[in-house]
C-alpha cells in the first residue's frame, strides 16, 4: 500500500516544473527581455531580471507565476522637478508596449501593481521598477499612485540560507503550501508564505516533509501579517482557511499514530484535493487479487500495472532465495 510520505513526495513532484519546462522558460524570458530592452520601445529598461518564485525555485505548475522585474532608467522617467511619474501611466505604456508586437498581441493586461503575458503555457508579471540608492527597488504600490520600497534580492538570500540550513527541503515544502493556497482562491501573497516560511523553520526543526507542512500550517497564522494582503478580509479569509487546514493535519497525524494510515491519507486528500496521489482501495483490492491468479497482473508499456493489458507478471511462488 502507497504510504502518506509517498503520497506528500507525489504531490511535490506532479506540481514541480520539469527540465523541459524550465528550458521553456528561459527561451520564453530571453525573448521577452530582448523586447524590453529595446531601444525603440521608449521605455527606457537598463536591466531585466527574474525574481519571486521561479527565482528562488519555488514555482509551481501550471506556470503563472513569473516575475520579471523591468528596473528603469530613473532620470529618463523623471519629471522637470525630479519627481516619479505616477505608476499608472508607467505600466500603461508598458501594457501598450507590449500588446502593440505580434508575438504577444492581445495576451497582456494589467493585473493591478503590473503587467501581465498570458502566454498558452505560461504567465509573465512584468514590474516596472526604479533601483534606489543603498539597495532596494521602488515599485507601484496597490494603490497605483504611490511608489513602495521592495527587497527582492533579501528574500531570496534569506530563503537559500534557511532552505541549505534544513538540508535543502524547506523549498519544496514551499510548493505544497503555494499548490494549497492557489486552491483555496489564492488569499495569501506568493512571497509572504516565503516569509513565512523562512521565520518558521527559522525557529523549527523537521525530519520529512508530513511534519514540515504540519508545522507550517501550525505556525503560519503568527507570521503572517494584514497589511501584507490585498486586503483586511483577505488576510481573515486565509487565517481561517489556515486554521480549519491545521486542525486537519493534526488530526490526521492523532490517526497516523494510531496506525489509522489510510485514514490520515484521505484527510490529506482532502486537503490537497486532485493533485493529491492515493490508490484506490477497490483498485488496490482487484491488484491483490490479481497477484495471486496466473495472468491476473499485467504491466504496460508505460511501466503501469493493470488486470486488463500488457506483459502479464508471473505469480509469486513465495520464495526469493537460494536454495
Amino acid at each position: 500500500m502507497i504510504t502518506l510520505l509517498q503520497c506528500i513526495d507525489g504531490l511535490i513532484s506532479k506540481i514541480s516544473v520539469t527540465d523541459r519546462q524550465e528550458e521553456n522558460i528561459k527561451g520564453s524570458i530571453n525573448n521577452l527581455t530582448r523586447y524590453l530592452k529595446d531601444s525603440e520601445s521608449g521605455l527606457s529598461v537598463k536591466e531585466v531580471f527574474t525574481n519571486g518564485s521561479y527565482e528562488r525555485d519555488t514555482i509551481i505548475t501550471p506556470l503563472n507565476d513569473i516575475d520579471l522585474f523591468a528596473v528603469l532608467k530613473k532620470d529618463d522617467w523623471k519629471d522637470g522637478y525630479g519627481n516619479l511619474p505616477n505608476p499608472q501611466s508607467v505600466l500603461s505604456k508598458f501594457k501598450d508596449y507590449l500588446n502593440s508586437l505580434s508575438d504577444y498581441k492581445d495576451k497582456v493586461k494589467q493585473d493591478r501593481p503590473c503587467v501581465t503575458i498570458e502566454l498558452s503555457d505560461k504567465n509573465f508579471d512584468v514590474l516596472p521598477s526604479f533601483e534606489e540608492l543603498g539597495g532596494g527597488y521602488s515599485i507601484p504600490n496597490y494603490d497605483l499612485k504611490t511608489w513602495t520600497y521592495s527587497y527582492p534580492e533579501k528574500l531570496t538570500k534569506d530563503l537559500d540560507a534557511v532552505h541549505r540550513s534544513k538540508g535543502y527541503k524547506v523549498k519544496p515544502v514551499i510548493k505544497a503550501i503555494k499548490y494549497w493556497n492557489r486552491e483555496n482562491s489564492k488569499l495569501i501573497p506568493s512571497y509572504h508564505i516565503e516569509e513565512g516560511a523562512i521565520n518558521i523553520f527559522l525557529m523549527n526543526n523537521f525530519t520529512n516533509y508530513e511534519e514540515a507542512i504540519r508545522i507550517w500550517f501550525n505556525y503560519a497564522e503568527y507570521n503572517l501579517v494584514s497589511h501584507k494582503f490585498k486586503s483586511n478580509s483577505d488576510y481573515i479569509a486565509a487565517i481561517n482557511k489556515i486554521k480549519k487546514a491545521k486542525d486537519k493535519l493534526n488530526e490526521a497525524k492523532k490517526l497516523y499514530d494510531e496506525g489509522k494510515e489510510g485514514d490520515a491519507i484521505k484527510i490529506w486528500k482532502g486537503i490537497f484535493d486532485k493533485a493529491f496521489p492515493t490508490v484506490d482501495v477497490e483498485e488496490a483490492k482487484s491488484f491483490a487479487k490479481a497477484l495471486t491468479t496466473e495472468g491476473g497482473l499485467k504491466i504496460g508499456v508505460g511501466g503501469l500495472l493493470s488486470t486488463t493489458v500488457g506483459k502479464v507478471i508471473p505469480t509469486s511462488k513465495g520464495f526469493f532465495g537460494e536454495k
